[in-house]
Formats: structure tokens, sequence, C-alpha cells
């Protein structure tokens, strides 16, 4: 009889296939059966005793007869990749339950780990990486004896990602380099470390405005998934694909041109914290020799009674009140954002207590034009202090 081999894919989603045959955990079917897979997959080298997977699932000091029974279902899961596969593959053996050791199992997992601990070429680092098409058991993720292994298969990509980047750079590979992290992304988005290695590799690339586009959805992305802001080197890179390469002198009439607005001007200015900081600054130091007033103001919008908001309902919110303070405010006046639940703004030319008053005029027009807001909104200004 042939052998069977039985390739299971445990990154992103759990995959079992013999042949063309193959089962999947999908969206909504992530329930005891897969659990159950999922630890027998992952501890595959050994017979796992029946008391370990009557604690795995929850079951009573009774629950022999409940493990009988969901090792019944994952069989009958099993038995869709060919007949009777449910007790060819999984036996009972010693107390316990464990695989056929006369099956071939490909796992990705096990895969990945042994190239990253080989001395591998870059072509098969790159082949590696492309195994982890996501977190390890997605589907299970809340399981407790699934987080660690997450997080260890996690780093280990992403160690895996930034030394195969440096080889590549090396090699002077700088799209294989975007194209990577890219991928890499897919899987986490909130990992700003790729971020900083995509942007470094399309500066090499002279991609500059790319550059821009990703810092400014990675910004978006932090900011409110996290409620923080880019790092010093992702700054750093920003600022420098801002830099534009021109070999060409401007007249002061081109450079007024490329300066200047495009369309109607109204309202406050809208911009991001990097840009307001810089202008924050230069305030600093025009006020040591002005000493005109300048006040910013911090906006905190919580829940209203205490109630805990809504990632969506906070967004939808913060929208709406960004968007009433531009349209409120003067022209001269500056917006932005400063974390996932607060709103920055800069006034010129305005003292303590009228920007005290700006304040309150803001919340009270957003209240009257949003009466069923969830949403309480709380008000500082503190001067901008001149540097000497």
């Amino acid at each position: 009889m042939e052998r069977i081999t039985l390739k299971v894919r445990m990154f992103g989603s759990l995959t079992l296939a013999i042949g063309d045959a193959q089962i999947g955990c999908e969206s909504g079917r992530a329930g005891q059966v897969w659990v159950l897979l999922s630890y027998l997959l992952h501890h595959r080298r050994r017979i796992v005793p029946a008391d370990e997977l009557i604690s795995l699932l929850h079951m009573d000091e009774n629950g022999s007869g409940a493990l009988k029974t969901a090792v019944h279902r994952v069989r009958s899961a099993l038995n869709r990749l060919g007949e009777d596969m449910g007790h060819t593959l999984l036996q009972y053996r010693d107390g316990g339950y464990g695989w056929n050791p006369d099956v071939v199992m490909e796992v990705d997992a096990e895969r990945f780990e042994e190239i990253l601990a080989s001395t591998a070429s870059t072509e098969q680092l790159l082949d590696a990486l492309s195994l982890y098409t996501g977190t390890f058991c997605a589907m299970q993720a809340s399981e407790a004896w699934v987080i660690p292994v997450a997080a260890y298969y996690q780093n280990l990509y992403l160690r895996a990602v930034q030394g195969a980047v440096s080889r590549l750079e090396t090699e002077s590979r700088y799209e294989a380099c975007v194209t990577l992290c890219r991928s890499a992304l897919k899987t986490d988005s909130s990992q700003e470390v790729l971020y900083q290695l995509m942007m470094r590799s399309l500066l090499a690339l002279n991609r500059r405005t790319e550059v821009i586009a990703v810092y400014e959805d990675m910004s978006r992305l932090l900011l409110s998934e996290f409620g923080v802001m880019p790092d010093q080197e992702s700054r750093a890179l920003y600022r420098e694909a801002l830099r534009t390469v021109n070999g060409h002198t401007v007249t002061p009439e081109a450079l007024r041109e490329q300066l200047q607005e495009t369309g109607p001007v109204s309202g406050a200015l809208l911009c991001d914290f990097d840009f307001f900081r810089n202008v924050y600054q230069a305030q600093a130091r025009v006020l040591a020799r002005s000493g005109e007033a300048v006040h910013v103001a911090l906006l905190s919008v919580s829940g209203r009674l205490d109630k805990e908001l809504t990632r969506r309902s906070l967004e939808t919110a913060m929208d709406n009140l960004e968007a009433h303070i531009c349209k409120s405010l003067r022209k001269g006046d500056m917006v932005t954002r400063c974390s996932a639940s607060q709103i920055a703004v800069m006034l010129p030319h305005a003292g303590y207590d009228d920007s005290l008053k700006v304040c309150l005029r803001l919340t009270d027009s957003y209240m009257k034009k949003y009466p069923h807001t969830p949403i309480r909104i709380d008000y500082a200004v503190q001067g901008i202090d001149a540097v000497e």
C-alpha cells in the first residue's frame, strides 16, 4: 500500500490535504473540533494523554465520554480526506491519542523552522518566508496554548524578514525588498519596522512619492489602531522622501506657484502631526522676537457617562469632530490628530481666555449638530513657550 502523505498548513487558517482532498478551518467553524485537531497536530510527535485533552477542552472530571464524542467528530472531519481516514490517521494508544507513525506529515511550520535553522541561501530564505501566510492557527488565536506559539513564530518571521531584506539590500535587489515587505505587511500590518524597511528600499529606488504614501498610510493605521505616532526613524525616512531631487533651479515665480495651495481655501488647515510639530517649533522661535500670543488647544474624546466607546463609534466621532473643527475655525488656525481620541488645534494671535472661548464654542456647536453622539469632549489650553 502506498504511504499516505498528509500536508498540513498551520500558518493562517488551519488546512489539511491528502492529494486533491482538502479540509480547512474556515470562519465561523473554529469550534471544539478544530481546537482539538490543531492541538494534536502541534503535538504530533507524541501520544497526547486523554486527561490533557479533557483539560484542553475544559471538560469536567468525567469528560472521557465527551472527549470520545469530540474525537469522533475530528475523525468524521478527517474522513473527508479519504475513506476511513479518521481512524487511519488518528489512533488511540497507551491512554491517549496520536498520529499514525506510518503517515508522512509535511507541516509548513516545521519546514519553516528547518530552513531558518539551516545555512540557507537568499532564495531558500525567501521560500521559507513564503510559507508564513498568517499567524499560527489564526482561527484558534484566543486559545491559551496558541498565544505563545503564535508569538514565537511571528517573532521568528519578523527576524527572518529583516535578515532577508539585509541580504537583498547587499545584493542591490531593492524591488525584491519592497515586494517582501508588502507581503509581510499583509500578515501583520502593525509592525512599524516593516514599513521602515520598505521605505528605505523605495528611497534607494528613488520612488519618493511612494515613500510618502507608505508613511501616511502607516501613520493613519498606528493612530487609529494604537493611538501612537510613528517613531523617529520613520519620520526621518519621511523627511528624506520630501526632499526633491531636482538639478534645475527655479524662479521666484515658479517657487511661489509650487508653494501655493490649489483650489478654494476656507477654514482651518488640516495637517499631519509632523508638520504641526514643525510649525509649533517655528512659532516658538518667532515668539522670542514678536512676543505675540499663540496657544494650542487639546480636545480629548471619551464616552458619555463613562461608557466605553467602540472602535467604530470613536472613529466616526473623530472624523465628524475633525471636519467640524476645520470648518468652524479661521484660515490661519491649524488642526491635527495627535492620538486616536485627541485633536490638537493651534490658535495664532489668540490669548488664553479667547482660546478657551473657542473651545467652548466648538464643543457646544458640535453637540448641537450631533445631539445623539456617544461622546463627550474635554479640552485644555496651553500657550507656546518662546525659545530664547
